[in-house]
Formats: C-alpha cells, sequence, structure tokens
C-alpha cells in the first residue's frame, strides 16, 4: 500500500530532479583577439571593458587580423547609432 507520505516523499524527489535538470543556460562571450595575441591578454583586455563577463561559462575567441585590433583600440569614439539626442 502507498502511503500519503511516500508520496509526498517522492513528488519532492522528482521536484528536486527537475531543478537539478533545468540549471541556467550557460553564458557565452565573444572575445576579439589577434591572430598573434596571447590569449590571456585577449581575455584581461576583454573583461576589463566588460567586467560582468567574468562569470562567462564559455569564452570563444574572434580572431581579427592585427591592424584590425589596433585601430579599434585607437578609435575611443563611442560606436555609430549610440549618440544621445
Amino acid at each position: 500500500m502507498v502511503t500519503v507520505s511516500t508520496i509526498n516523499r517522492l513528488s519532492r524527489a522528482v521536484e528536486q530532479i527537475e531543478n537539478w535538470s533545468h540549471g541556467r543556460p550557460w553564458k557565452v562571450v565573444k572575445i576579439r583577439r589577434g591572430y598573434h595575441e596571447d590569449p590571456a591578454v585577449a581575455r584581461d583586455r576583454h573583461y576589463a571593458i566588460h567586467p560582468e563577463d567574468r562569470d562567462a561559462d564559455v569564452a570563444i575567441f574572434e580572431f581579427v587580423f592585427d591592424d584590425e585590433l589596433a585601430e579599434q583600440s585607437q578609435n575611443r569614439d563611442p560606436p555609430a547609432g549610440s549618440e544621445k539626442s
């Protein structure tokens, strides 16, 4: 015979298993990196600009030519379309 307490325990166990299987989605960040740049340097530069990305689960490197990276770091203007009117 199944009692009410057995059903309650099974119900709680099922809820715990569902909570474990529905963990938070992974946080993925893209880090721009020059072909000859050290990965640690690229990560440090990215996290200095975007500290909210430090808790990312996965970091994907987006490789760019070194001269593209240099041009981008020289340009300190705000991105196009982000101007306040």
